[in-house]
């Protein structure tokens, strides 16, 4: 108990309650801006939240899920931190400090190596004054115009001049022709793909070279990858080699093609044709241009960038994407989980997109 609020782990009998503190945080479109599915109705592993009741009212709360994290040392425990959120009349209490370090602990106790947060502006700047946070990496902004796209409805005379404006710049950027890629078995590539014994070998075959990763094998893909996301398998000569996930979401009235995660195992010329069929698909679904967010040069990073990406500066983002961790306390690989160029990391791994 802490200036008569109570700091607990979240009880199926508060939903509606934390319900309304999301509400009153994001207004009515609470469930588009929110991941509760993720953390409190279908967890891969472990799930839940840390929060600050008083009356028997959710008035803060810390939402976590738990992930198999591959490392060169073995299968370690990672915990993401999302949605975390205090009600605008109970601000300035110090209810953040304490759900957060409250479910950090946990996390600890659970058994996690790494915490791990994508958080906003406003979280973030609480994120860098907590004991045992810091700010990872940031992931870079990187773009490939696409065309006009398709309009959207109420999109206004301001969305139709940036249409005008990436179709203008699309006709000077880097991509393959539509004649080159065709989306179905050739070339190795099959869309759409259900992620089943294939993910398994990809991810065999890929985590032998990698350091740090939430576990990218078949039941994770299944689980963070549902129907609104397309899929791409490619296959070598050694069979399944690398995948693409995909999707295209609306905001500010463009239609944006996302590329959430691309694992390849192979060599470059495999994950040209993988970004190639990617790119076809987003453009024929109407995306005025193609976003990801990678590590700057990391392997996926460079491959984009071949593709004709360009990174963007921080302040042209349409959201900073910083990554905050905590390391368990005298982890004996704790230096290691703080070096971000060990990691492999993407949209994959938040639900930003």
């Amino acid at each position: 108990m802490s200036f008569g609020y109570e700091v607990r782990p979240f009880v199926p009998e508060n939903r509606d309650s934390l319900e309304d503190l999301y509400r009153a945080v994001y207004g009515e479109n609470w469930v588009q801006k929110t991941s509760l599915g993720w953390t409190l109705d279908h967890p891969m592993a472990n799930g839940g939240a840390v929060v600050a009741v008083k009356d028997n009212v959710v008035v803060s709360a810390q939402p976590y899920c738990d992930f198999p994290l591959h490392t060169r040392w073995g299968v370690r425990g990672a915990t993401l931190f999302l949605d975390v959120a205090t009600h605008p009349a109970h601000q300035r209490r110090g209810l953040f400090m304490q759900v957060v370090t409250t479910a950090t602990t946990a996390a600890f106790e659970r058994g996690s190596s790494v915490i791990m947060t994508t958080p906003n502006r406003i979280s973030f700047l609480g994120f860098q004054k907590l004991p045992g946070w810091i700010r990872l990496c940031s992931l870079d902004c990187m773009i490939l115009p696409l065309g006009a796209g398709d309009p959207v409805v109420d999109g206004g005379p301001v969305i139709s001049a940036a249409r005008a404006g990436l179709a203008l710049v699309s006709r000077f950027c880097k991509r393959p022709k539509p004649t080159d890629v065709a989306c179905g078995r050739d070339n190795g590539i099959e869309s759409p793909w259900l992620p089943r014994g294939d993910a398994d070998v990809i991810w065999s075959r890929f985590s032998a070279s990698m350091d740090n990763s939430i576990e990218r094998n078949g039941d994770f893909l299944r689980w963070r990858f549902g129907p609104s996301y397309r899929l791409f398998l490619k296959r070598d000569s050694q069979g399944a080699g690398g995948y693409a996930a995909a999707r295209v979401i609306t905001r500010g009235g463009l239609k944006i093609g996302m590329i959430l995660d691309c694992v390849v195992t192979n060599d470059e010329k495999s994950a040209d044709l993988l970004i190639a069929h990617v790119i076809t698909w987003l453009k024929e679904q109407g995306a005025a241009a193609a976003v990801a967010y990678f590590l700057e040069r990391s392997t996926p990073w460079n491959q984009l960038r071949a593709a004709g990406f360009l990174p963007l500066p921080r302040f042209c983002a349409p959201r900073d994407y910083p990554v905050c961790v905590s390391v368990r306390p005298e982890d004996p690989q704790g230096t290691e989980l703080l070096n971000p160029s060990r990691w492999h990391m993407s949209l994959a791994d938040s639900d930003l997109a």
